[in-house]
C-alpha cells in the first residue's frame, strides 16, 4: 500500500474526536502551525511521518522526507539516533532533552529540543516525538515584557 496523504484520506472537515473533546481536522492544522514551537514524528518502525509547518522553522523539514527512515535524514548523527531510538523502543528511557546555541540562518538564540517516546496506553511503544523551541521568543519583543501578575496583564492597555 502507498503512503497516502491525510487530505487523500480525511477530509478537512472531518471530526477528529479526542477523549477532551472533538475538532475537525483543518482547525487542529491551524492551530499546529500557530505554535510557537515545532515538532516531529517518527513511528516505531523509524520511518520519519510527521512534522509540524510551522512559519519560521528552526530546522527545516521538506515534505520529501516523509515516509523515509529517520537514520537517513540525519546520517552525521545517525548511531546517537539509532541509540535513542533503541532505548525509547526498550524503554530504558522516556525522554532526551538538550540545550544549544542556534548557529545558522539570520536569528539567533538558545534552543531547546527534547525527544519523548510515544506509548500507547499499555506502554507499547508507537514512535519518537521531538519539540524544538527558540527560548528567545519567551523574553519578550523590543524590550516589552510579558506582566507577571494578573493585575498587570489587566492594566496593559490596548495598541490603538
Amino acid at each position: 500500500m502507498s503512503e497516502q496523504k491525510l487530505s487523500e484520506v480525511v477530509s478537512p472537515d472531518a471530526v477528529i474526536n479526542f477523549e477532551s473533546g472533538a475538532i475537525k481536522a483543518s482547525t487542529l492544522d491551524a492551530i499546529i502551525k500557530l505554535l510557537p514551537f515545532e515538532m516531529g514524528f517518527c513511528d516505531a518502525n523509524d520511518i520519519f511521518r510527521w512534522y509540524s509547518n510551522n512559519p519560521g522553522r528552526i530546522h527545516s523539514r521538506r515534505k520529501a522526507a516523509i515516509g523515509r527512515p529517520v537514520l537517513e535524514l540525519h546520517p552525521k548523527v545517525a548511531h546517537h539516533v539509532e541509540k535513542l531510538l533503541n532505548d525509547f523502543r526498550t524503554g530504558k528511557r522516556d525522554e532526551w532533552e538538550f540545550w544549544y546555541p542556534k548557529t545558522s540562518g539570520e536569528e539567533t538564540g538558545q534552543i531547546y529540543q527534547k525527544f519523548m517516546a510515544v506509548r500507547d496506553e499499555n506502554g507499547n511503544y508507537l514512535g519518537c516525538m521531538d519539540v524544538t523551541i527558540n527560548m528567545d521568543l519567551f523574553k519578550g519583543k523590543d524590550g516589552v515584557r510579558t506582566p507577571d501578575t494578573i493585575e498587570e496583564f489587566k492594566a496593559v492597555k490596548p495598541k490603538e
